[in-house]
């Protein structure tokens, strides 16, 4: 993963040498129509930056087509948003600050797509070593191209000191100081982004992957993994996100829970695409772990997700989330106390559809409910549409709730749904 985020960063870096000086021109607002121009140009530019990416994903274009491709389209905006003549740089500065951030954001998330297409991150390096980088990047040195770009990045964060609810200012202040390594200051400039917007499911992502990245143990679990639990009931199809969440399981060694995350991309690839057989490749190998981690333990995972290991699970009939404890009751709980999380129909019988066991020393906790989670084969998810999901602490360990008991949940779930935020802040009298 290490050679993945070098390769990125370089590709990065030399993305933003070139788009970035014609853009950080300081000066008044510009009038109207050259805004509007400038973010018609820009809008365009990105739509056809997807359409290259979407053509190499599929097969339609080679590697090098496509860094051409990219190439000619990044020369293409310079000249379509280049500098003003000396008696218009005044005038035009406020279109440049918006296409900086714009074109930025853009450029930044390049890279993006390679990861969260491919499995298995050491292939990466082979189809980044085929994008072309600029010529005027490769005749500097790693440290001159970095130096460029941190000075460029610096003059972007003085200019959000005066403008502070730049949020997408903020957004590619922060994916450059990833670029950069510079991961505690992006958690820093993402922090600032999510506190003016906070429902862009991407944004929580890149908050939550800057925010496990400046961590000493560099994990994904605790508030990272709440920040992408958000993102997935934004957008339940964010890539990244499913990437990440599945990554995550799959540190932990909860191969049911990584396999479901990984599946939910595969399905939203082309079938006969390179980059589906290699996420395939990737599917199969964690079933591989799974069986054999099943048949060394002889039983269920960690996170208690019981699924045979050559079943799948439906799309329909799971729902999914993460369940935390509100500070005012943390004191009240022991580690070993043990925690139920269950799916109950909003109407009928009150026996639990799907219930799960653990230990609040695990909290805050990521769950999946499925169907094979059921107390009874013919009352599961896959039967009703809506249901209530609920999360208890019982210090006896007893399922029957108990005066004592703490409990949350949310009503109204519909079949499917992922992303569920439970807080546990109730006593049972």
């Amino acid at each position: 993963m290490i050679i993945f985020w070098i390769v990125a960063a370089l590709l990065t870096l030399a993305a933003l040498l070139f788009l970035l000086p014609p853009l950080l021109q300081l000066g008044k607002k510009d009038s109207e129509f050259v805004v509007e121009q400038d973010a018609l140009n820009v809008s365009i530019y990105k739509d056809q930056m997807i359409e290259l990416e979407n053509d190499l994903l599929n097969d339609i274009i080679t590697k090098d087509q496509c860094a051409q491709g990219q190439l000619e389209l990044e020369q293409r905006l310079l000249e379509d948003v280049a500098l003003p003549s000396v008696d218009e740089k005044q005038s035009a500065a406020g279109a440049n600050k918006v296409t900086a951030a714009i074109v930025s954001l853009v450029v930044v998330a390049l890279t993006v797509p390679l990861y969260l297409q491919l499995g298995k991150v050491e292939l990466v390096v082979p189809m980044a070593q085929a994008i072309s980088i600029p010529q005027a990047a490769t005749e500097m040195n790693q440290e001159e191209m970095t130096d460029q770009v941190s000075m460029m990045v610096s003059q972007l964060s003085a200019r959000l000191e005066k403008d502070p609810s730049d949020v997408q200012g903020w957004a590619m202040l922060g994916r450059s100081y990833y670029a950069l390594n510079r991961y505690g200051d992006a958690v820093a400039a993402f922090s600032k982004a999510v506190s003016i917007v906070d429902n862009d499911a991407q944004l929580l992502t890149d908050y939550a992957d800057a925010m496990a990245m400046s961590s000493g143990e560099q994990t994904l679990e605790g508030r990272p993994m709440q920040l992408i639990m958000r993102a997935l009931n934004l957008d339940p199809q964010n890539q990244k996100a499913l990437w990440l969440a599945g990554t995550a399981a799959y540190e932990r060694a909860d191969f049911e829970s990584a396999l479901i995350y990984w599946k939910r991309i595969y399905a939203m690839l082309d079938p006969n695409s390179q980059t589906a057989q290699t996420m395939a490749g990737n599917i199969a190998e964690t079933e591989r772990l799974m069986q054999s981690q099943r048949a060394n333990s002889g039983a269920s995972s960690t996170a208690g997700i019981a699924a045979s290991a050559s079943a799948t699970v439906p799309a329909g009939s799971v729902v999914s989330g993460v369940v935390t404890l509100s500070q005012s009751l943390a004191a009240d709980v022991l580690p070993t106390d043990t925690i139920y999380i269950f799916a109950r129909a909003m109407q009928g019988p009150r026996m639990p559809l799907a219930i799960l066991k653990t230990e609040a020393s695990k909290m805050p906790i990521e769950f999946i409910l499925d169907d094979s989670m059921a107390m009874d084969a013919s009352m599961n998810l896959s039967s009703t549409s809506t249901v209530m999901v609920m999360a208890r602490i019982s210090r006896s360990g007893n399922a029957t709730p108990q005066s004592g008991d703490m409990q949350g949940g949310v009503q109204n779930v519909k079949i499917g749904t992922s992303g569920i935020e439970i807080v546990i802040d109730e006593v049972i009298p």
